[in-house]
């Protein structure tokens, strides 16, 4: 979604306020599916030829859990707080402040800056609950279903030997 910031682009301390729905499409590669659009509402000031925009948004996603690998859906609520300057108010095509993006013309692509700034905000770990049971690392039964028939004893590694033996008979 292209946002048209020509109305405030020129004019110090205007403001645009931002209430949208922006389709985001992740990568193939990416370790979740975006269900919705994701709901952006905040504002872009023009401060002195720096366009500050900060926006709240929410997401509803679906992930795999890293335990038991079940689909789950989560709402993820992450801000966004870009900068922005017209590139040619660069000294000499470098900008002091690393922070602040150059602006050409006077579009803003919003679905590209959501989707990164969404990226950014995932939470390391996608469980479907805190006390999900995770998968049996011998038969990998779903150990939310049920309880396996595997012998979860730990098995002292000195005494594989000894426990081969048994095994034989």
């Amino acid at each position: 979604m292209e946002l048209n910031i020509l109305p405030i682009l020129n004019f110090d301390g205007k403001r645009m306020e931002l209430n949208e729905s922006v389709e985001v499409q992740p990568l193939k590669e990416d370790i979740f599916e975006v269900l919705d659009p994701v709901s952006v509402k905040g504002q872009i000031v023009n401060i002195g030829g720096t366009l500050s925009l900060d926006a709240k948004c929410q997401a509803k996603l679906r992930f795999f859990c890293d335990r038991c690998m079940e689909p789950f859906e989560k709402e993820v609520q992450f801000e966004i707080a870009e900068r922005f300057r017209k590139e040619d108010a660069f000294t000499d095509g470098i900008e002091e402040n690393p922070d602040i993006l150059p602006l050409s013309g006077s579009m803003i692509d919003l679905s590209d800056l959501v989707y990164h700034n969404l990226f950014m905000n995932l939470p390391t770990k996608h469980l479907c609950r805190e006390e999900c049971k995770g998968l049996c690392p011998m038969c990998g039964m779903n150990l939310n279903h049920g309880v396996c028939s595997c012998d979860a004893r730990p098995v002292d590694p000195r005494f594989e030997v000894l426990d081969s033996l048994l095994k034989d008979e």
